[in-house]
C-alpha cells in the first residue's frame, strides 16, 4: 500500500502534460459494475483531473448521482462520435481518461494510441480466461505492453494473485507482455480501500508514463 496521495497525482500530472492528458483502457467493467466508477471517484479525490468514458449505462448514471467532485467528469460514448472521434476534446481537459467499453468494441479494436491498460478480472478459471480473451483483444488491436489487472470484490488475496501469475504467465508467453498485479476491491466496509487501490494505479501509471523506476521525483 502507498501513502504518498497528492506526490502522485502530482507526479501523475507532470508526466502528462508534456502531451495532454492520458488515456487508460479499462476491461471488464460490464461484468464488475461500480469498479470503474468507484476507481474514478477515487482518483479525483486523490487530486487528479479525470473522466470516465463508458459505454455502459450504469457507471456514467453512479457517476452522475454521487456527490459532486471537482475535477471529475463523466462521458457516454454517444457522446463523443462514430469511433470515439471526439475523445481528444475530453482528454485534453483532464490528467486521466478512464475509457471502459463492452467486449464487442473492445474485440473490433479501440484504435486508441496506448501503452498500458488495466483489466477487471475474477480469480475462478472461467473469469482468468475471460480475462486473458480481453487482453488479448486490447493488445491485438493496438500497442497495449503493460496491463495492470484488478480483481474483484470477494477474491482472496491468495486467489487474486494466483488468477494474476496464470494471467502473467500466459501474457508473457504468447502475447510478449507484462502484466502488474493492482490488487483487489476492498470490502465495503474498509475505509479508504478504493483510494489506496487508486492510488497505487496512479502511481503504476505515471511510472509507466515516465519510463523510470519513480514517478516522485522532480
Amino acid at each position: 500500500m502507498l501513502d504518498h496521495g497528492q506526490d502522485q497525482a502530482s507526479g501523475l500530472r507532470r508526466s502528462m502534460n508534456a502531451a495532454g492528458g492520458r488515456l487508460l483502457p479499462v476491461a471488464g467493467a460490464g461484468e464488475h459494475p461500480g469498479f470503474v466508477s468507484r476507481l474514478a471517484q477515487s482518483l479525483a479525490d486523490g487530486g487528479l483531473r479525470v473522466a470516465l468514458v463508458s459505454d455502459f449505462d450504469l457507471e456514467i448514471m453512479q457517476l452522475a448521482s454521487g456527490r459532486h467532485r471537482n475535477g471529475l467528469m463523466a462521458r457516454h460514448t454517444l457522446q463523443l462520435g462514430p469511433d470515439l472521434r471526439l475523445l481528444d476534446s475530453v482528454c485534453e481537459q483532464v490528467d486521466l481518461t478512464l475509457v471502459a467499453v463492452d467486449d464487442r468494441r473492445l474485440v473490433r479494436g479501440l484504435n486508441l494510441p496506448v501503452s498500458e491498460a488495466v483489466v477487471l478480472a475474477g480469480a475462478g478459471p472461467e473469469a482468468i480466461a475471460t480475462a486473458y480473451a480481453r487482453i488479448k483483444a486490447m493488445v491485438g488491436f493496438g500497442s497495449v505492453r503493460e496491463v495492470c489487472t484488478l480483481f474483484e470484490r470477494g477474491s482472496s488475496t491468495a486467489s487474486a494473485l494466483s488468477g494474476h501469475e496464470r494471467l502473467a504467465q500466459a501474457a508473457s508467453r504468447f502475447l510478449g507482455i507484462d502484466l502488474a498485479f493492482g490488487g483487489t476491491a476492498p470490502a465495503a466496509s474498509v475505509p479508504g480501500g478504493y483510494r489506496r487501490l487508486a492510488d497505487d494505479l496512479a502511481d503504476w501509471a505515471c511510472k509507466r508514463s515516465l519510463g523510470r523506476a519513480s514517478c516522485l521525483s522532480h
